[in-house]
């Protein structure tokens, strides 16, 4: 009991040391910037910035403070030392104290330089406004493509006036409409080949060999054209064959039950065409002409299953075929009396007493399986002093990162 006891005591003692190196090591200021001053809306430790562009946030970001007591303060810092980047941003966000007490309305935008990473860092009374995915917006529409041209001023610039906006209670414009990149056309392209490269294997039309030296030589290709090109694009050597290995298999399993395939190629097409549609011809709503389809062949789908159903019992049994008619009809009456809609009302209740025949049906139709499999005799079994703070500084980690 003794031993027990000690042992217990020191998990507990290793548990507290342990926490507490954490919470020492997320609190720890990095090397390089414990004498940083926080008395200025823009900090910049890269010398990244021009001093028109800073002058300008600042004076953009004080008009915000007092219209509308919210502070948004911006960070430019070569390296986190090791730190997470979340990690990093949340000491920073505590340490300048951003937002108005009690309210806690401050956001910090973070750019980490030399590690080529970014966040955006939220208090807890603008979470609302500025949600994780409005930030991530932000940082892939804004932020990224800029700073990926070394236009970092416009990418700080660009990603100020968006959460202005937010801050402000409005909403940022609509996605630019989207278009292929020569890297969707290229996966692109690899789901189409692994497609008929596997429909051919299954067929015995092309060997296995044949497939693979096809798939190293395609994969070969489009890395030396990147390369030679001067795009040094890794998603070819590692995900065209995956795609393509992918499509492959199941593409070439669904060939074995020619049924399923043509239905996944039929699905495939129809997808296709609405996106082509919606991109070079006009707007479509993905709801009324992709998703409403699908349920209603789900729907044509499970009344041709309770027509099979039926007719299986009809030939069962007439009387039990009735006899289950009854009740499903009963069922029928019932909901329409219960849902006392008028013609509304008994409309409502026929797909209710088409589940219910489903039901009933269905367990007729498994009962009689089992007795017959089990007749033939085979069964199975189953702080900082400076002048730029608020002092806010709470924030539950809400934002995003993204790197570039």
């Amino acid at each position: 009991m003794v031993i027990f006891l000690r042992q217990c005591a020191l998990c507990v003692l290793v548990a507290f040391l342990a926490s507490w190196g954490l919470m020492a090591q997320a609190d720890s200021v990095p090397s390089g910037l414990d004498k940083v001053v926080l008395d200025q809306r823009v900090i910049d430790l890269t010398n990244t910035l021009d001093s028109t562009t800073k002058a300008q946030l600042i004076a953009q970001l004080a008009a915000l403070e007092q219209r509308k007591g919210s502070q948004i303060a911006v960070l430019l810092v070569p390296g986190t030392d090791g730190a997470s980047i979340e990690e990093f941003a949340n000491h920073w966000f505590r340490a300048w104290k951003l937002g108005r007490k009690g309210i806690d309305d401050g956001i910090l935008l973070l750019v980490v330089k030399d590690e080529r990473k970014v966040r955006i860092e939220v208090g807890y009374g603008l979470e609302g406004a500025v949600t994780d995915l409005l930030s991530n917006r932000i940082i892939e529409e804004h932020i990224k493509p800029a700073f990926r041209q070394d236009d970092y001023a416009g990418g700080v610039q660009r990603a100020v006036n968006d959460l202005v906006l937010l801050v402000d209670g409005e909403t940022l414009p609509q996605d630019a409409p989207w278009s292929w990149t020569p890297e969707a056309y290229t996966l692109f392209l690899a789901l189409i080949l692994g497609a008929v490269g596997g429909v051919l294997v299954s067929a015995r039309k092309l060997h296995w060999r044949g497939a693979l030296a096809t798939l190293a030589l395609v994969t070969t290709t489009l890395t030396l054209v990147a390369v030679i090109g001067g795009r040094e694009w890794a998603i070819y050597p590692l995900a065209v064959p995956f795609l393509m290995l992918m499509s492959g298999a199941l593409f070439g399993a669904l060939w074995l039950a020619r049924t399923v395939f043509y239905m996944a190629l039929g699905l495939l097409s129809y997808s296709t065409g609405l996106l082509l549609t919606d991109h070079y011809v006009r707007e479509l709503s993905f709801i009324y002409w992709l998703v409403l389809p699908l349920a209603g062949l789900v729907v044509l789908g499970l009344y041709l299953l309770l027509f099979v159903l039926m007719k299986t019992a009809w030939s069962q049994s007439r009387v039990a075929f009735f006899i289950q008619l009854a009740v499903v009809a009963a069922v029928y009456a019932v909901a329409g009396f219960v849902l006392d809609e008028g013609l509304i009302g008994w409309l409502l209740a026929f797909p209710m007493s088409s589940c219910a025949a489903l039901v009933i049906f269905g367990n007729v139709a498994g009962g009689s399986d089992s007795g017959g499999s089990g007749s033939s005799g085979s069964s199975s079994s189953s702080s900082s002093d400076g002048g730029f703070s608020g002092g806010g500084g709470s924030s539950g980690g809400g934002g995003a990162s993204g790197s570039w």
